[in-house]
């Protein structure tokens, strides 16, 4: 998969391939689960100035496209990256969109599409349940409602209540709770952007990952029963193999190609968290796609791979268990399944009386 990008952008995605791959390999993914820093590899990123590809270059950024952003985090899924770069890219441009300044530090978004904490009197109330907070994290970036309306707050992690957990592809997570708490910063006002918006926006970040990491399992499945012999010959030349490799290929590309439309969709708008209904029905098939191809193509890799997929050792493991993770956070399939119907019921009640023959077709597939 590869969105539209302009040559300045293309380089800096070759940089991070060439990066990802020199520093990232299983044994640092695996290692990192086990609490080992990869220090290498979040220096290399940030010398790089990766988690600022999002920020525009007036606000001290690289000024990339949104495209090559996603085409970012979809390369780093393809590596199962031991850092928080997609959540501090996320947090950065946020940043960027309220006035607030940058840090050169790994800063993450504490949102998971729950109700977002308010504002009263300057401080702030509330509980973010699953929070995307890596150790190391130098500050946390929480978007809060002031009577209906979005403004960003920053907070050091020490001054919260904050219980760390993993998700179940050892990621960390964590419980944070918010009681009258004093921001760091406090933006104003933050026009163009919804809670709507940043659910739709994160929904398809995670749609993008699961993308490329299924990207990925198909790789190491084809290499995996080209090498692998039984009876006498390789797995990949039995034809229940094939369709397997087959049917799994054809689900990974079903989900890139909606990933794709819904970040065409949302690169034409100015305001990328504005939650806009023209980016809605993009966004959320590419989440219900990506998402129902998580569970057919993890189930068909390790079909394939035997007991091999299982082993700590091979990387399968890596990327399956990140789909799974992924496929939850920011609204499952059956979360945006619903937004679509309501979608498409909203626009109907709408139509003139009589007119809605062949209507459903025209909305989901315009």
């Amino acid at each position: 998969m590869g969105f539209e990008m302009e040559q300045t952008d293309q380089l800096i995605l070759d940089t991070a391939q060439r990066l990802f791959a020199d520093h990232c390999g299983a044994d640092v993914v695996n290692a990192t689960e086990n609490g080992t820093e990869p220090t290498r590899l979040l220096n290399a990123i940030f010398e790089a100035g990766l988690p600022l590809a999002w920020v525009p270059e007036a606000a001290g950024g690289v000024g990339g496209s949104l495209a090559l952003g996603f085409n970012l985090i979809r390369k780093a899924a393809g590596f199962a990256l031991a850092a928080p770069l997609a959540e501090t890219m996320v947090a950065n441009r946020v940043l960027a969109e309220s006035g607030l300044e940058m840090e050169a530090s790994w800063t993450v978004l504490v949102f998971d599409g729950g109700p977002l904490p308010t504002l009263a009197d300057g401080k702030i109330t509330g509980l973010v349940e699953n929070a995307p907070v890596y150790p190391g994290v130098a500050r946390l970036v929480v978007p809060v409602s002031d009577q209906g309306i979005i403004r960003i707050a920053t907070f050091v992690p020490d001054t919260l209540e904050i219980e760390h957990r993993e998700s179940l592809a050892g990621e960390s997570r964590a419980r944070i709770q918010l009681n009258k708490a004093s921001p760091l910063e406090l933006s104003p006002v933050v026009d163009g952007m919804s809670e709507h918006g940043l659910m739709q926006f994160c929904a398809l970040v995670r749609a993008c990952q699961i993308a490329g990491a299924m990207e990925k399992m198909n790789e190491l499945t084809v290499a995996y029963v080209k090498e692998r012999q039984q009876f006498g010959r390789a797995l990949g030349k039995f034809q229940a193999i094939q369709h397997k490799v087959a049917d799994s290929a054809g689900e990974s590309a079903l989900a890139n190609a909606a990933v794709e439309q819904a970040v065409r969709e949302l690169s034409e708008h100015p305001r990328p968290f504005s939650g806009s209904a023209d980016s809605l029905l993009s966004v959320a098939t590419a989440k219900v796609v990506a998402s129902e191809a998580a569970g057919t193509v993890s189930r068909l890799a390790h079909q394939c791979h035997g007991a091999m997929g299982f082993s700590y050792e091979y990387p399968l493991q890596q990327y399956s268990r990140r789909i799974w993770s992924w496929r939850e956070e920011y609204g499952s399939e059956f979360y945006w399944s619903e937004r679509i119907g309501l979608a498409v019921a909203e626009e109907l009640k709408h139509s003139a009386p009589g007119q809605n023959d062949g209507r459903v077709w025209e909305i989901v597939s315009r």
